[in-house]
């Protein structure tokens, strides 16, 4: 199939979160072509997923996180943009002083050319990996009753009252899961391996909670086994000297996030960026990465502010940079 053309000021920017969508926003009033791909149905990242208020958006009071999401991919529409969602990169190679992308998703194999492109493809919470090495987890994981995404334990669906649930994390997630939940569940289990990492504030309500039996906070666990029955999941663990076993309905896991730069060998200059310990995108000042024609935003560069407003100045700051270097003599890409 030939390749789709684009026009030459065309820039492929894989992400449709607040970086990305910022990203297109700008090249576009720079005078660029973007092209917006994401395998999701909607724009928005991970605020499609995030249904509280966001207090930190200057300016957008009151709205929830897909309500952002909605505000900000009506803006870019508004300016012509328009998303190519339900895509995903199967492979990208140099060519032609650019880039090409070859693409499947539910409109079939589509491929298409760019001089540059920018990675915005965010963090995805630690999952079954945090499970799968307890004998037990990979059941666990499967029965249907974990979950893993910061806020879901918000969805109705799977944190109805009367539950019997464990929390397993030490961080800021983990310790306001647990609170959220206390109120409604019948009993609410924190396990983390380790010291709390918690803000200071949060540990502080856990253990008044606590001390009235709301919930029970078990810090330096060892997990050791988890078994599927009929009731539930059945959860073992080793703490300070002696073994616990506590059985509830529902696991919420808050392990972290992870950035999604696991691409494979077939993503080509995205396969040899240069990742740091942690796998995040290694940038320069002003979101350059390694590869030459690459640049990094968002979450996914490990941002000193992870939140909205730092994610959108990332995009029009490599807007900006990218403009920059497009418009000044530079080398050619290699293969």
């Amino acid at each position: 199939m030939e390749p789709t053309r684009p026009p030459a000021d065309s820039v492929a920017i894989l992400g449709c979160g607040p970086a990305g969508l910022s990203c297109a926003l700008w090249l576009k009033h720079l005078g660029f072509r973007p092209v917006l791909i994401d395998p999701g149905a909607a724009p928005g990242g991970q605020l499609l997923r995030l249904d509280r208020v966001n207090r930190w958006v200057l300016g957008l009071p009151g709205q929830t996180g897909p309500e952002l999401a909605a505000l900000y991919a009506g803006h870019v529409r508004d300016e012509g943009i328009e998303p190519w969602l339900g895509r995903r990169v199967v492979a990208v190679a140099a060519a032609d002083g650019g880039f090409r992308l070859d693409l499947d998703g539910a409109a079939g194999k589509e491929n298409l050319t760019a001089r540059a492109l920018v990675v915005a493809t965010g963090l995805r919470p630690r999952s079954r990996e945090v499970l799968d090495p307890i004998p037990g987890g990979g059941t666990a994981h499967a029965s249907g009753q974990v979950s893993y995404f910061p806020l879901d334990h918000l969805d109705p669906a799977l944190a109805q009252p009367g539950l019997r649930v464990a929390v397993l994390g030490g961080g800021d997630n983990a310790y306001c899961t647990a609170l959220d939940l206390a109120g409604q569940a019948v009993q609410v289990h924190l396990l983390l391996r380790g010291q709390p990492k918690a803000q200071a504030r949060f540990q502080a309500e856990v253990r008044a909670l606590a001390e009235r039996g709301g919930l029970a906070e078990y810090p330096g666990a060892t997990l050791d086994a988890f078994q599927t029955t009929a009731d539930g999941i059945a959860i073992d663990f080793y703490r300070e000297g002696r073994q616990h076993h506590i059985e509830v309905d529902r696991i919420f896991v808050r392990a972290g996030l992870v950035p999604n730069t696991d691409f494979p060998a077939a993503l080509g200059p995205l396969a040899r960026l240069d990742l740091d310990a942690e796998g995040y995108v290694r940038v320069d000042a002003q979101r350059r990465a390694s590869q030459p024609g690459v640049y990094a935003i968002g979450d996914v560069a490990n941002p000193a502010l992870p939140a909205v407003v730092a994610a959108i100045a990332n995009g029009a700051m490599a807007a900006r940079t990218l403009a920059l270097d497009l418009t000044a003599p530079s080398p050619p890409i290699s293969p």
